[in-house]
């Protein structure tokens, strides 16, 4: 028999916004109202294909199901998306989908009865047809560049924002072309052009809607927009499916970069599987010392193609693959621990890597972690972890999981062994920005990990609120939203927070919603996930455009959550604290007709709350983040194929942008202050 949750106390120094006493309310009986048929025939089509052995937003366990659960078939699943089939080997992302996927065909049953109170959900062109088929060339560059002026505070953005967590570019070598590009565009080449307006966009992306004023005189939208021509003109200038040279690659690299969170991820991951077959074709998986190259050409090559692998790594992830599929057979090592100062073009003489540190650290350590996973492919890592759990201890079953996570936890043992070594050896947090940056690297991946390595049962949460391999999987998901807020927080310099906002997963941040809404509306699992939505809503200011369907939908599905949770604490006699997000999302969710919706808004006042700024031409948009709920949106004229929807802006910046606590409450986009524009970048202290 499944126990109560205890009644919780609330969490110390937590903000009181309207605190409210459920026992003096009038304490009314739900009813829920009549489903149409509409929606029944629609709920019920959602939960017609269900992954093997999962159940879409499922009502509570029965003790069979808790003790039996059905295995899953690794051999993968076929899921159809927005009209086209794309193949899972994940269970853990067929399980966001699939969730997703119910979330959004209650919300559909709905626009079904009547007339839909969300944005519009209208087709739009075909996003793979101007790959191949669209002249670029035709579109005059002159109109999208940059003045000089603006072209400097670019760069200066991108060597203290971009530069020391890519390294893909040797500073010394491209400056001199930086300065002569502002004098006259024209005068540089087509390849080195798409290197330029990938540096445009990227430093772009890192900015905060104030500092895009400011320092670009346009909107971050515009901007994005903008370098987003300038780039895709000029890679069909070089013709960069046929023509293969360095710097186009770095163009492309730098460019997929930019593509991270703010593009579907299948598309992206597909865009990343072209820039491995060029670099296949260039030889990068061979390192440069059996090819005899010189140490230049051997270390940028080392750079470029470690930089592609964690790309691909990334994107293979969220595309709903165990592994990155990358092509086995490449021998090419980490680059060396040198700055960019130690390396000439042309140099004949062998390169002697530095002991102590230098600007590659953080890129070497991730470079390490990647190397690890390379060298110990896991294909079972997640089915045992977060599915071969059910097997109660004692028995074979049960015994043979517990061997396999003792096997990974020392694995992750000798991985954070080899990293601390690379830190006591080059690491060194004086040295600056980067390198306090680096020293958070480690735990925050590994930590990560070792969560999911805790056996389901000796969690604290194991009978009360972790009951089966469902819970587990919502306990850790939860705990790396909450993970990936705490780095959010600890950014002491804001010019390095944009990397963190780039691995905010939608559709995971979605599933826990929708769990929220389903089955969980007490307890302290509850209770986190609700400061996370307020944290995410704080940063995440993309999230607030309610033009966009598949947020409008998903604050659809949090205003229902809360009055879910309401009704159940004043059941509970509980007081509690409204999150402060709510009644920012009760006044902007598009509301349907009372028949359509059983959830009333709450009747807390709001609170105060940092509230990202929307700029005048409209709030971020989104080429479908991740799919989430609805189709892709046709932005504009310009929005492109598979190189990205220029309509889409990438996150935004916390604590700089915005308007003033008088005007909407102190600006929250996700990226801010980003250090100082009028002067060079401080040398590296070593």
């Amino acid at each position: 028999m499944r126990s109560q949750y205890p009644v919780f106390k609330l969490s110390q120094g937590q903000r009181p916004m309207h605190t409210l006493h459920a026992c003096s309310r009038p304490q009314l009986p739900y009813t829920p109202g009549p489903i149409s048929a509409a929606t029944a025939q629609s709920m019920s089509s959602a939960a017609a294909s269900p992954t093997p052995g999962y159940n879409l937003l499922p009502s509570a366990p029965t003790p069979a199901e808790e003790k039996s659960p059905k295995p899953w078939k690794p051999s993968g699943k076929l899921v159809v998306e927005d009209g086209s089939v794309k193949f899972m080997d994940s269970h853990m992302w067929t399980i966001i989908h699939e969730n997703v996927a119910a979330m959004r065909a209650i919300l559909d049953a709905e626009a079904m009865d009547e007339a839909s109170p969300f944005a519009s959900d209208a087709p739009t062109p075909d996003d793979n047809v101007d790959l191949l088929l669209n002249d670029f060339a035709s579109i005059d560059l002159e109109d999208v560049v940059p003045s000089p002026v603006q072209i400097f505070r670019l760069w200066q953005v991108f060597l203290e924002r971009v530069n020391p967590l890519s390294k893909l570019v040797h500073v010394p070598t491209l400056q001199p072309i930086v300065v002569e590009a502002a004098a006259n565009h024209r005068n540089v080449a087509n390849n080195i052009q798409a290197l330029l307006f990938s540096i445009y966009l990227i430093s772009t992306i890192t900015m905060s809607e104030t500092e895009s004023r400011q320092m670009l005189d346009m909107s971050r939208n515009e901007a994005i927009k903008k370098f987003t021509i300038g780039v895709k003109s000029a890679l069909t200038r070089v013709n960069f499916l046929k023509n293969y040279d360095m710097t186009t690659l770095q163009a492309l690299v730098l460019y997929l970069i930019s593509l991270q969170g703010r593009y579907n991820r299948h598309a992206a991951w597909v865009l990343s599987g072209v820039l491995i077959r060029i670099a296949h074709k260039m030889g990068l998986h061979r390192d440069g010392e059996t090819l005899n190259l010189t140490a230049f050409e051997i270390e940028t090559r080392r750079r470029v193609w470690w930089q592609i692998l964690m790309l691909d790594s990334k994107f293979a992830l969220v595309s709903g693959f165990n592994d990155t599929l990358l092509p086995w057979g490449w021998d090419t090592k980490i680059p060396s621990n040198v700055n960019d100062a130690d390396l000439f073009p042309g140099s004949t003489e062998p390169l002697q890597p530095r002991e102590g540190p230098t600007e590659m650290i953080f890129c070497i350590l991730l470079y390490e972690i990647g190397k690890f996973i390379s060298q110990n492919r896991l294909p079972d890592f997640e089915e045992v972890v977060l599915l071969g759990q059910g097997p109660e201890p004692g028995t074979a079953p049960g015994d043979s999981i517990r061997a396999s996570l003792d096997k990974y936890n020392a694995m992750i043992d000798a991985l954070e062994e080899r990293l601390i070594a690379i830190e006591q050896r080059h690491l060194d947090i004086s040295a600056g920005p980067t390198h306090l940056m680096s020293s958070r690297l480690r735990p925050m991946i590994l930590d990560k990990i070792r969560h999911m390595l805790i056996p389901m049962r000796e969690t604290p949460e194991w009978g009360t609120e972790v009951f089966n391999v469902q819970d587990n999987i919502f306990r850790i998901s939860l705990f790396h939203q909450e993970h990936n807020l705490t780095y959010y927080e600890l950014q002491d310099n804001q010019s390095f927070i944009w990397f963190h906002r780039l691995h905010f997963q939608f559709e995971v941040f979605a599933f826990l919603v929708g769990q929220l809404y389903q089955r969980r509306q007490t307890g302290s699992l509850a209770d986190r996930m609700w400061n996370v939505i307020d944290k995410v809503y704080m940063y995440h200011e993309e999230l607030w455009d309610m033009s966009q369907k598949q947020y409008s939908e998903l604050a659809a599905f949090i205003v229902r959550a809360w009055a879910k949770r309401e009704r159940a604490l004043t059941s509970m006699c509980v007081p509690f604290d409204v999150p402060v997000c709510v009644p920012k999302l009760q006044d902007r969710v598009p509301q349907p007709s009372s028949g359509s919706s059983s959830n009333g808004p709450s009747p807390a006042q709001p609170g105060h709350m940092d509230m990202p700024h929307l700029n005048n031409g409209g709030a971020p948009h989104t080429d479908g983040q991740l799919d989430f709920l609805g189709n892709f949106f046709d932005n504009s004229a310009l929005d492109w194929d598979m190189w990205g929807d220029m309509g889409v802006v990438a996150n935004g910046n916390p604590g700089s942008s915005g308007p003033t606590t008088s005007q909407t409450g102190t600006a929250s986009g996700v990226f801010s202050g980003f250090g100082n524009f009028g002067t060079q970048p401080p040398p590296p202290r070593w």
